[in-house]
């Protein structure tokens, strides 16, 4: 879990400056994009093989994959290198984060799992507050490069111990893997991605080839759902979605995503280019977020034993809506420390949200489904991200480049040292086109906050107790 939070923090902090090296700022949300693309798309596989092959190998080959992708992003020498080896990073990240959260539902008890999960969002806060401070002064200091070696050997030393530590049954026994299930999948989001990315700027909406690519992407997930219903170990097994609780999780976890990737997208590009920042800005006023959320969610824990989940949902939901608020009123004028209070007040909204949704579903279904259904708490996560972070890139470049022209390359706010010698004349300008771009994307973000409270609103009265298995029962 430090592994991921590392990832996801200092990171973010890191990007604006490689694309501002690399070039690229109109395609900046594919940086992002690529890596939520297969870590989402691989996400409901791994917990499948999870619970056919066992969690440790399953974690171990993840957490492999996750490592080679991070040492390639840091040897990148161009743009589009830097984008495939980020979906080679996402490939093992679509195991990592489900996997290692369904161990935590298989050694504690549902008593023991609120407190436990407490203690992993601990650690997440300590990795949240020193990743984005810690992305910024590497970068600054070094290079954005070393950002991503700073994974690997926290990711060997996670593989040593749980090779050491933990001890499983193996079950023996024949398996069909949902091959088709996988590939139908990735290629209907892909296209989609392709089509909310690349189809407004190159071609327009209207334009054959979009509306050519759109369809693909629908007839993708018509495969997709077809081969689903009729597999007999499918890799998404569409009969979850019959528990009222799993379906409202999953839409909540889908905009909880939405909300967390367009943030850590966006919020340091501000910081960055609109502000005239360092990394080390960006990351500061990016963490307040990343550190309420796991503050929040250990409160979250130890307080569902005692409380429904429904209040907390929507009580977290409330959060949400204020920091995104806040959020939307930015201006030329705004102050990071408006930004960082904002932060503040989403980030502990959306830890109090996050942990019904997880301990619910986990706590809903059987040892023998808990990967797979921790695991579609994960892919609707990253698939709201991905299609947020592609869907809010398509509207940043479209109003950046209605109020400054085609023409206009952004790259220089986002790297200080090109920032420094533009003149005051031509820097105000393209301060005031990125600012006016990334309001667009802010609003978009208050608008799903909204849309989340709804959702929070339809999720069913009761407990954890109430709504825990008959082997979970057997268990206490």
């Amino acid at each position: 879990m430090f592994l991921a939070a590392l990832e996801a923090t200092a990171v973010a902090t890191a990007v604006p400056t490689a694309v501002g090296e690399l070039g690229g700022v109109a395609h900046y949300s594919w940086v992002f994009s690529a890596y939520l693309l297969t870590s989402t798309t691989t996400v409901p596989l791994f917990g499948k093989l999870a619970d056919l092959f066992g969690r440790k190998r399953t974690y171990q080959a993840s957490v492999a994959i996750f490592l080679v992708g991070s040492a390639l992003c840091g040897i990148a020498g161009s743009f589009p290198q830097l984008v495939l080896f980020r979906a080679i990073q996402g490939l093992g990240a679509g195991g990592v984060n489900p996997v290692a959260t369904t161990i935590v539902g298989d050694i504690y008890t549902l008593e023991e799992r609120g407190r436990i999960q407490g203690v992993f969002s601990g650690i997440w806060a300590m990795a949240s507050l020193v990743g984005p401070l810690l992305g910024g002064l590497i970068t600054d200091a070094f290079s954005w490069r070393w950002i991503f070696y700073l994974n690997i050997p926290f990711g060997l030393l996670s593989a040593v111990m749980l090779q050491r530590s933990m001890r499983e049954e193996t079950r023996r026994s024949e398996h069909r893997l949902d091959i088709l299930g996988t590939v139908s999948l990735t290629a209907a989001v892909t296209l989609l991605l392709l089509a909310l990315l690349e189809g407004p700027e190159v071609w327009g909406w209207s334009d054959p080839r979009t509306l050519g690519i759109l369809a693909g992407s629908v007839a993708g997930f018509a495969v997709f759902f077809w081969q689903e219903r009729r597999a007999p170990e499918p890799m998404l097994p569409l009969d979850l979605f019959r528990n009222r609780l799993i379906s409202v999780a999953s839409a909540g976890n889908f905009l909880i995503g939405a909300l967390l990737f367009a943030l850590t997208a966006y919020v340091p590009m501000f910081g960055q280019g609109v502000l005239g920042g360092s990394a080390v800005k960006a990351g500061t006023i990016l963490a307040p977020i990343l550190l309420g959320w796991p503050i929040a969610s250990a409160l979250a824990g130890r307080l569902l034993l005692q409380i429904d989940y429904r209040p907390m949902t929507i009580a977290g939901n409330v959060m949400v809506v204020a920091g995104a608020t806040m959020l939307a009123f930015t201006g030329a004028d705004t102050t990071g420390g408006w930004i960082m209070v904002s932060m503040m007040i989403t980030g502990f909204g959306l830890g109090f949200v996050s942990m019904p949704y997880l301990l619910g579903v986990q706590n809903a279904v059987p040892w023998g489904r808990r990967g797979v259904a921790t695991s579609t708490v994960q892919f609707f996560r990253n698939i709201g991200g991905a299609v947020a972070v592609a869907a809010m890139g398509a509207l940043l470049n479209s109003r950046l480049h209605s109020i400054a022209g085609p023409g206009v390359d952004a790259n220089a706010t986002l790297e200080p040292a090109v920032r420094a010698r533009l003149a005051p004349e031509a820097l105000g300008k393209l301060t005031s086109a990125l600012l006016y771009g990334i309001q667009g994307t802010f609003y978009a973000i208050a608008a799903l906050a909204v849309l989340g409270l709804f959702v929070a609103l339809l999720f069913p009265r009761g407990s954890a107790r109430s709504l825990m298995t008959e082997k979970d029962l057997e268990r206490r």
